[in-house]
């Protein structure tokens, strides 16, 4: 009897230690939310974590707060979010160099698929814009293609860092165009940017909020984007593939949410509902479209799989470029 009634209270705790979690869940969020951005201030996904951020922050009652945390290439960021405890209040918003990073790197300090949780996909950005300075002798694709292909061209791309999309858009023109552009590493986007309007590199790869908010400013001259279709936001540039690089077809990248692994699938719902929700007020929405990132609204599931498929896309892009392992 005495080990029944043990047995018992063994079980009645067990139990309640289930639907402890449960009742902290119903009242998610009862503080702020940590969002931490791996690139610098004013880029793509920086911006749009902060307009989507404030009001998914005001919808659910907490400030939800923006924190940028630079270094390799999103993985200094990415390990703390993983490392986080997973109740939902530190996530991770990135681009595609989550999808990247292990086809580039030996051995990274964390699990891609297993320590994170996909919350949702802000946008998908139809293209990406190549960009020299305002004041730049290459007028045209077309001229930049033919200075590129010269062995004495001394042609230079800046990117963010070695192994985002931006670099890699660059390393693909060079294996589908035949050019021979030299890539120069910079810490964030604001930075390779500036490198362009210096003439310390000849052009950059400019998302397509940076490249409108650039080309807008009479920072930079756009030459080509990268879409199948010329952007609606540059209708005047044209697009790699009718400039004499068939193949060309490459998306302006993704910016998306990431929760801790092991984050309970309620709260996940939860954050992926309220941000979705965020995306479709007409404000928040006006101004994404105005920088060409139109709201996704993708479920949890729908982001995982949607990343499942980039990982496997730029495997073969890396493997083709022949980028070299870190």
């Amino acid at each position: 009897m005495i080990q029944r009634r043990h047995c018992l209270a063994a079980l009645g705790a067990l139990g309640a230690s289930h639907l402890l979690p449960a009742f902290g869940q119903q009242d998610f969020p009862s503080k702020p939310i940590r969002l931490l951005v791996p690139f610098s201030a004013g880029g793509s996904p920086d911006l749009l974590a902060r307009l989507i951020a404030a009001q998914a922050g005001k919808q659910m009652g907490q400030g939800m707060v923006v924190e940028n945390r630079l270094g390799a290439n999103g993985i200094v960021a990415a390990e703390a979010v993983a490392r986080a405890a997973p109740d939902g209040y530190t996530l991770l918003v990135t681009t595609g160099s989550q999808a990247i990073n292990p086809s580039i790197y030996k051995s990274l300090p964390y699990d891609t698929l297993a320590d994170f949780a996909p919350v949702s996909l802000f946008s998908v950005a139809p293209a990406l814009t190549l960009v020299v300075a305002p004041d730049s002798p290459i007028k045209t694709f077309k001229e930049f293609l033919e200075i590129a292909r010269r062995p004495d061209g001394n042609v230079s791309f800046g990117s963010p860092g070695t192994g985002n999309t931006l670099h890699l858009a660059g390393e693909l023109l060079n294996v589908m165009a035949g050019t021979r552009m030299l890539h120069v590493p910079y810490k964030g986007a604001a930075p390779a940017l500036n490198a362009v309007m210096g003439k310390e590199v000849t052009a950059c790869f400019l998302s397509t909020t940076a490249a409108t908010m650039a080309v807008k400013a009479g920072q930079v001259r756009p030459l080509a984007v990268t879409s199948a279709k010329r952007m609606a936001g540059f209708p005047d540039v044209p697009t790699m593939a009718e400039s004499g690089v068939p193949d060309m077809d490459y998306n302006g990248g993704w910016v998306g949410l990431f929760a801790p692994g092991k984050t309970p699938a309620p709260v996940v719902q939860k954050l992926s509902a309220e941000i979705n929700r965020a995306m479709q007020e007409p404000q928040v929405k006006e101004k994404m479209l105005s920088w060409d990132s139109p709201p996704a609204s993708y479920t949890p599931d729908e982001f995982g799989r949607f990343f499942r498929q980039e990982m496997d896309k730029f495997s073969r892009i890396v493997k083709l470029a022949n980028v070299p392992m870190q």
